[in-house]
């Protein structure tokens, strides 16, 4: 996307935003005041607990958003901060804040990318960050071990990692790499391009790579902050710290 579509789909999303308005629900990730959610895209079709009209904020980046504002120091402090493929809602934000040195990274070019890199290679130095986020991201990723290894080296010790995935926290992990056909990786996985569905031994699985590792349960989210902000209770987060 280019500066000239990029600017032209930030004015549809303020015209839709205003469209929308209301005082129903708030989005944390713009501040924007909205009566209702939509499908995001061009549609101004509502559903409940989808994407923010103004920012295109889905669910689990308001809960993410909340999450960053209550429990890490991004907000404050000057952080090095680096997401793997980054999503639009964060990364207009995070390009203004000025306590942060940004830099988006993914597969292809996209607005808000800085680098083009497979997280399984990446090409930073040892420490490079203070704190990274990778949203949805390692259920695409054959090689989730390797992945979650290069998130760890290219962290300083004493950074954090915020890490979500899709997770069924009652079971194991569901993987089967023989699997490639895209109608039995949607029934199996949710989606066409994911390769697992991760259960609670995530856990031990960032470990393996050298975290120390909190969840965060959307089930202990309070009912009026998930009302409020149109928030699912199946986002949970792992925040992973490496070692001092």
């Amino acid at each position: 996307m280019g500066m000239r579509s990029q600017a032209a789909a930030e004015a549809w999303l303020l015209a839709r935003g205003v469209i929308m308005w209301g005082t129903r629900f708030v989005c944390p990730c713009c501040g924007w005041h909205v009566r209702a959610f939509n499908d995001g895209g061009t549609t101004l079709r509502t559903r409940a607990t989808a994407s923010c009209p103004r920012c295109n904020a889905k669910a689990r980046h308001r809960r993410i958003w909340l999450f960053l504002q209550a429990r890490t120091n991004l907000f404050g402090d000057r952080v090095r901060l680096f997401e793997i493929s980054p999503k639009y809602a964060f990364s207009r934000r995070f390009r203004r804040m000025s306590n942060l040195w940004f830099v988006g990274a993914d597969l292809g070019k996209r607005p808000n990318i800085d680098l083009r890199m497979d997280l399984r290679a990446a090409p930073l130095r040892e420490g490079a960050f203070d704190a990274l986020l990778c949203v949805h991201v390692l259920e695409d990723i054959d090689d989730d071990a390797t992945a979650m290894a290069e998130l760890q080296r290219i962290l300083r010790p004493g950074g954090w990692a915020l890490v979500s995935v899709p997770t069924d926290m009652d079971d194991v992990t569901i993987e089967d790499p023989s699997i490639t056909d895209k109608d039995e990786r949607r029934r199996l996985f949710g989606e066409e391009a994911h390769v697992r569905v991760y259960g609670h031994d995530i856990v031990k699985r960032l470990e393996e790579a050298g975290f120390e590792v909190e969840v965060d349960l959307a089930a202990d989210l309070d009912p009026a902050i998930v009302r409020r902000h149109g928030l699912r209770l199946d986002e949970n987060l792992f925040l992973c710290r490496k070692a001092a």
